[in-house]
């Protein structure tokens, strides 16, 4: 993939698609019956109307365009202009354009460009209150994952035309490298996203526990081998480099994590837990991001309803999203750490299931009565977190399609958000706003907590009353979390559509990686501010 930022004429770049937009006249100038102003060019627009002769005010007097929300036009061979066609948006009222108009507005542009190269001049229309590099970052990315056509298990032939190269077009050119940075970023997370989309698409008889493992272990090597790093296993200078771990069975036996196993022991797939690290900053501590991994989710003995079991292959959309972000992170030299935790394992009914009022001691000792076998996410989770508790991090989130009780409170578009930690909540829905992946906080523990006791056992894995289950899901969860800042993300709703045309969506993926990237500007922030004290 080809990326350049460019400060020259838009009308001279050579491409298939150069994309101009125009805002909307004031609608309240009607109101008040003035005479309406035409559509606002941007600079960009101008350019174009200027070089082609007055190809766009030919455009607007013939009323096929007028700045409206939603219009497109797609004009070819323009006099004038080197690209092959030119795309032009109306962006609705300048006031009305905000941050969800411009992420959804480049969705539609990967719809409608169907390019292998593309101009892209959206830093003309970068909403009140953001940046310019968060227009880059966001832009890229939206095209990138929003025109990726994934074939999947078709046999016939899919037309691909995918995109090789991007333009972005600046006016400011004091914040050029800053700006070929977020470019940078958009693309490296939006071909991340779409390795895990493409790894939670897939079906349940291809994707089981050891798959994951698998296609873990070859993303290890495959950015090892493109990055030419050494992978050094002892030493706090090692390189960097990403390494893959696999925690079988029986080593999972070893570690006394019984919540994974326990799951999985209906299942002919055996479970496992998969540790995918990212070495970025030599000596210290990890993020972990742990991933919710169950490839196949039947209910167990607590049979789910036919209609919705098609979708149990989602299960894993969290494991998929947790390993796709360390992805991003090393694909871009992040200097950061980050370790990715995905418990897997298949949730079926069978003469070995886990059976409802059965005891089982977890990896951090504690004993969990088992009230609803399908109830199962919070268990793994619970022994991959005790895991991340051994490695010290620095914070930890896990992702997890866990509880439907979350599509009820917040719908399919919300992601439930559950700390106990203000400041943790606050940068991650400051990063939901950033990424435009919406997220809400949700109360948990305090009298939540009184719904998981249990009469033979340290705690009970679903609450004893038919509602608020989401909140006490958090809280079960909460008791294995690490002695860090924590956050447990709940993803049941955003994490896939449904219907006919159901698919993986890799969200949360822009949240944790807004949030990974404002915690790296803190600290280089926070970092050189004590070199200036000490000069």
């Amino acid at each position: 993939m080809h990326y350049e930022v460019l400060t020259s004429n838009v009308a001279q770049v050579e491409a298939d698609v150069l994309v101009v937009g125009f805002f909307a006249a004031d609608a309240g100038k009607e109101k008040k019956k003035e005479a309406l102003d035409g559509p606002v060019y941007t600079p960009s627009a101008l350019e174009v109307e200027s070089a082609s002769s007055g190809a766009l005010s030919r455009l607007i007097a013939s009323g096929d365009i007028t700045g409206k929300k939603g219009e497109s036009v797609v004009l070819y061979a323009l006099e004038g202009i080197k690209a092959r066609r030119v795309l032009v948006l109306g962006l609705g009222e300048i006031g009305k354009f905000d941050a969800q108009a411009y992420v959804a507005l480049h969705r539609k542009i990967a719809a409608k460009a169907g390019a292998q190269s593309i101009v892209l001049t959206s830093e003309e229309w970068t909403p009140e209150g953001r940046t310019y590099a968060w227009a880059a970052r966001s832009a890229v990315r939206a095209i990138l994952f929003g025109g990726a056509k994934i074939k999947g298990l078709k046999t016939k032939p899919v037309e691909e035309k995918p995109l090789k190269s991007v333009f972005w077009v600046t006016n400011d050119e004091q914040a050029q490298n800053e700006v070929a940075l977020a470019v940078r970023q958009g693309a490296a997370l939006a071909q991340a996203m779409i390795w895990g989309k493409q790894l939670a698409d897939l079906p349940p008889n291809i994707c089981t526990p050891s798959f994951v493992a698998e296609a873990a272990q070859a993303l290890a090597e495959e950015i090892n081998t493109e990055k030419g790093w050494k992978d050094k296993k002892e030493g706090k200078n090692r390189n960097k480099c990403v390494r893959c771990t696999v925690f079988d069975a029986d080593e999972l036996e070893k570690r006394g994590m019984q919540g994974i196993l326990s799951v999985g022991q209906g299942s002919r797939q055996k479970p496992c837990l998969v540790e995918l690290a990212y070495s970025g900053a030599a000596g210290e501590a990890p993020i972990c991001i742990v991933g919710k991994g169950i490839t196949f989710d039947a209910g167990g003995l607590n049979l789910k309803p036919g209609r919705s079991m098609p979708e149990m292959k989602y299960d894993m959309c969290g494991a998929a999203a947790a390993l796709a972000v360390v992805k991003a992170a090393a694909e871009l030299e992040l200097p950061v750490n980050i370790t990715a935790l995905a418990p897997c394992a298949e949730n079926l009914p069978s003469g070995k299931a886990l059976k409802p009022a059965d005891v089982i001691t977890m990896a951090n000792g504690m004993t969990v009565e088992v009230l609803n076998a399908d109830a199962e996410g919070r268990l793994i989770l619970a022994d991959a977190l005790s895991y991340a508790d051994s490695l010290k991090p620095a914070a930890c989130l896990d992702l997890a399609t866990l509880t439907g009780a979350c599509i009820v409170a917040l719908g399919t578009d919300v992601t439930g958000l559950f700390t106990d930690d203000d400041a943790l909540a606050q940068e991650l829905l400051e990063a939901a706003d950033a990424a435009d992946d919406a997220a809400w906080r949700m109360p948990m523990g305090g009298r939540y907590r009184e719904l998981l006791k249990s009469n033979c056992a340290d705690i009970v894995n679903t609450g004893n009353q038919p509602h608020s289950g989401a909140c006490t899901a958090a809280t079960f969860l909460k008791e294995f979390a690490p002695h860090c800042p924590w956050a447990h993300l709940d993803i049941a709703g955003p994490a896939n559509t449904s219907g006919a045309d159901r698919q993986s969506t890799s969200r949360p993926m822009p949240l944790v990686f807004e949030w990974l990237l404002k915690r790296l500007e803190k600290a280089s922030e926070k970092k050189d501010l004590g070199s200036q004290h000490e000069a």
